[in-house]
């Protein structure tokens, strides 16, 4: 008998260490600023690839991503496994707060240098570039901007997206200011003119294809994935300025699925996951790929918006409050 209960013991001790390692779901979570599409084709593919791992996301723009994350982490820790915004600027303020996981991805061999935190805590995970849309039946193609300053001088309704929620407009915004040949004056004409703000970088570009608008400021993949849909717009990089962003990917400090983390993070970086944001119209950070359309890093090096990306962050606050001041 005494044997028998030390056995029913034994079994129970065993089930008790096994049940949390059981229990222990293999998952990982992405906040990004991304579209749901992207997200979405991700999902598929990695969980094809990983059919043990539940990938989830939460998507928003770049403004409310911030928010949840500040929030999560005053509330006693972030929930996302892998951090992936627009506006490469935070991810300096996340390093030096101390959020990020310093990784080497594999995947990340290729990658050029100046797309690569020099610390590993973060890798441009796609290159994101700004551009004008235009509505294809109500400007003719010769009638589009084709610089800042023609912009300045374009005849009819113009928007863009407001700063505040759209981490890619933050970063065209702030190297405008910085740029000598524009300043704040750039902004104030362009409030003179009447210009009008959205809060997503979607809608801003949604409605040139609808008739509200009849040229933006807007985002070169989401204007490719609207086109492709049969939204009446088109889309030109400015001959003078490209707004480039490097998009970074970072895994966050402490998560408690580091290795699902690592996984997701090589996947996105991988050739395939580079293929995936491609078919989504989104330009690759892989310099053995390219995508038609859009001006590889070294042709658009010549055009690029130098961003002081240091200096953004010491001044955001400040550089929103100006930008609120002139337009709302």
């Amino acid at each position: 008998m005494k044997k028998r209960v030390l056995f029913l013991l034994a079994l129970m001790v065993i089930a008790a260490v096994a049940l949390p390692a059981q229990a222990a779901a293999k998952e990982v979570m992405i906040y990004s600023s991304m579209k749901d599409s992207q997200l979405a084709a991700l999902k598929d593919a990695f969980m094809a690839k990983y059919p043990d791992i539940k990938m989830d996301y939460y998507t928003a723009g770049t403004g409310n991503v911030m928010t949840k994350l500040a929030t999560e982490q005053q509330a006693g820790g972030i929930q996302a496994d892998i951090i992936w915004v627009g506006d490469p600027t935070n991810y300096i303020s996340f390093k030096e707060q101390g959020l990020l996981y310093s990784y080497d991805s594999p995947e990340g061999a290729s990658i050029p240098a100046k797309l690569k935190d020099p610390d590993g805590f973060y890798t441009s995970g796609r290159v994101v570039m700004l551009g004008f849309v235009y509505n294809t039946d109500t400007v003719k193609r010769e009638d589009v901007p084709k610089t800042w300053n023609e912009l300045l001088a374009f005849d009819g309704y113009i928007a863009m997206t407001d700063p505040t929620f759209a981490g890619t407009t933050l970063y065209t915004v702030a190297g405008l200011v910085q740029h000598p040949d524009f300043g704040w004056d750039y902004f104030q004409k362009l409030k003179d003119k009447g210009v009008l703000l959205e809060r997503g970088s979607s809608a801003v570009v949604t409605k040139v294809g609808s008739g509200e608008y009849d040229v933006s400021i807007g985002v070169d993949y989401i204007a490719r994935t609207m086109i492709a849909e049969g939204s009446p717009i088109g889309f030109v990089y400015p001959e003078d300025y490209i707004p480039v962003i490097l998009s970074p990917i970072a895994i966050v400090k402490n998560t408690a699925h580091l290795e699902e983390a690592k996984l997701l993070y090589d996947y996105i970086l991988s050739i395939e996951g580079q293929k995936i944001l491609m078919a989504e119209y989104t330009a690759p950070v892989r310099p053995e790929l390219a995508l038609e359309g859009a001006p590889s890093l070294v042709e658009a090096a010549d055009r690029i918006l130098p961003v002081d990306d240091n200096l953004l962050v010491a001044e955001k606050d400040e550089l929103l409050k100006k930008f609120d001041s002139i337009f709302k």
